[in-house]
């Protein structure tokens, strides 16, 4: 236990002070910090064309893996535990128990090493140990297991009558403020802190925002006017809690006593239907979902484009114009490049008790001559034999159109969307029509499939695909804000010929 408390202070400290140690194999290189509860451990990092990999190699020292090399195929499988991994140069994908995984760069075959991008080890390398795996790039960090390392960002605002200090966690986690040797502390109820810290010089009411004591800490040393603090919390998204701090003068007010962040919102714990009545007043609220966000890049265009930006660039076009023409309350999962898991996202639209929930995604495929937008709403049994067999197998993939596989979170067959199931096919059905008047629809341009960020929804919810990144030609289309103004429009008028037919089918 002492061994594993020190190695957790040894891994605070690199990811407080943002350094590495060099390794002399190969230049540039760095290291990722992996975090588990067997301690902090590093692996290096290789930098070629503009993408960073780690040696397979390492991976399998590190995780206890078996390499069997195929020459004759010019593959390598790598075994972790009853699972394999069979590895190709020259193809974004791996094949993890046999499913196929995509990743954002193709194996790299150099000398008598293979070279795999990062995101290797969350996407296939997690799923084969059947462990949790979080990639944080800007973190240079890999947090394996259940060790709790919620990601700390502050900021620091000065007047003449104090300073605020604001602190964001991500994923929301309770802290408690107390003033301890004349130094106010921030605890948190984590196992360490990514935390990033905001460059300030020494100013009145607060001289230092620093590393606390413990791994789990920050402090913040007072100024010379400094007299008092007073602490709030207020919770901004669906995944994040806020502490805001004031250093205030002595005699401004009785402090407040110290009060904990609140916890993120549950996932339904009970897969079955809710009991909730269906909405009896029309489309009030809409809840927004730009897919992925932070360390989840989702797919990835041969251009560049990502889906995590285009995604909320749409949600945020989508917001402003509900808002300015019919007025409804427009809440986003995210407003801003952050990682949230797919059930917080369903969770926070029960939370604001949304009457719409519409995710956002853009598609990518193995042929890069597929393109067009598709609307998908849940399956539960009336989607097609494989699918469901993967679904209820615990899969990560679903066949696509042309032959080849996309990779999708899967869920169990007993789930709360049910009961919305002819209002969001409903709904999927308008979506695909507006949709069609606007820009270029797939060959299926309305499927069923069991997509786990729409499990907890409790209201008519779609998942829309608004094209493929992996076609060149639609990334370009993807990135620009022409086709996003369409896309946003389309959405708009298929939101307004919902709401009517809601509110037709009120007594």
């Amino acid at each position: 236990m002492r061994r594993a408390t020190v190695a957790l202070l040894f891994a605070l400290i690199v990811l407080v002070s943002g350094s590495a140690p060099p390794s002399a194999a190969q230049a540039p290189q760095s290291s990722l910090r992996i975090l588990s509860r067997e301690g902090a451990r590093a692996l290096a990092t290789i930098s070629l064309n503009n993408q960073e990999y780690v040696a397979l190699d390492d991976v399998a020292t590190t995780f206890g893996l078996t390499l069997v090399e195929d020459r004759l195929a010019g593959g390598v499988t790598a075994t972790a535990g009853a699972r394999t991994i069979i590895i190709t140069p020259d193809q974004p994908v791996v094949s993890v128990a046999g499913r196929l995984v995509s990743l954002t760069a193709a194996p790299v075959r150099q000398g008598n090493r293979w070279l795999l991008p990062l995101d290797f080890l969350q996407r296939a390398l997690g799923p084969a140990l059947d462990t949790r795996m979080e990639l944080r790039r800007a973190a240079r960090l890999l947090v394996v297991g259940d060790v709790r390392v919620p990601r700390v960002t502050a900021r620091v605002d000065a007047n003449a009558g104090g300073t605020t200090v604001t602190v964001d966690t991500t994923p929301a986690t309770p802290a408690r403020v107390t003033l301890e040797g004349g130094r106010v502390q921030v605890v948190f109820d984590a196992d360490a802190l990514d935390f990033s810290s905001p460059a300030m010089p020494p100013q009145d009411f607060l001289q230092a925002l620093q590393q606390g004591d413990t791994p789990t800490s920050l402090r913040l040393v007072p100024g010379s006017k400094f007299g008092m603090h007073r602490a709030t919390t207020t919770q901004p998204d669906a995944s994040s809690s806020r502490l805001v701090i004031d250093m205030l003068p002595a005699g401004t007010e009785s402090p407040a006593a110290p009060v904990p962040a609140p916890a993120v919102p549950a996932a339904p714990a009970d897969p079955l239907p809710p009991s909730l009545p269906l909405p009896a007043a029309g489309v009030r609220t809409i809840v927004i979902d730009a897919g992925h966000g932070g360390d989840e890049l989702g797919a990835r265009g041969p251009g560049g484009t990502l889906e995590k930006d285009v995604t909320l660039a749409v949600a945020r076009r989508l917001r402003t114009m509900i808002e300015v023409r019919l007025g409804l309350r427009v809440f986003l999962t995210r407003d801003d490049d952050r990682t949230i898991s797919l059930d917080e996202r369903s969770a926070y639209a029960n939370s604001q008790k949304a009457d719409v929930f519409i995710s956002l995604h853009a598609n990518a495929a193995i042929r890069p001559a597929m393109k067009g937008a598709e609307v998908y709403y849940l399956s539960i049994d009336r989607a097609d034999a494989e699918a469901r067999r993967m679904a209820e197998s615990t899969g990560t993939v679903l066949p696509s159109l042309g032959g080849g596989t996309r990779s999708v979170d899967l869920i169990l067959w007993e789930i709360a969307q049910a009961r919305y199931l002819e209002q969001s096919s409903a709904l999927a059905g308008m979506v695909e029509q507006s949709l069609r008047a606007r820009v270029a629809m797939s060959p299926r341009p309305v499927q069923q499939a069991p997509f786990r960020v729409l499990v907890g929804a409790n209201m008519p919810a779609v998942l829309v695909e608004i094209g493929y990144l992996s076609n060149a030609e639609q990334e370009q289309a993807l990135g620009s804000g022409a086709y996003q103004d369409q896309v946003t429009q389309g959405l708009f008028d298929a939101l307004v010929q919902f709401r009517a037919r809601i509110e037709r089918s009120q007594p």
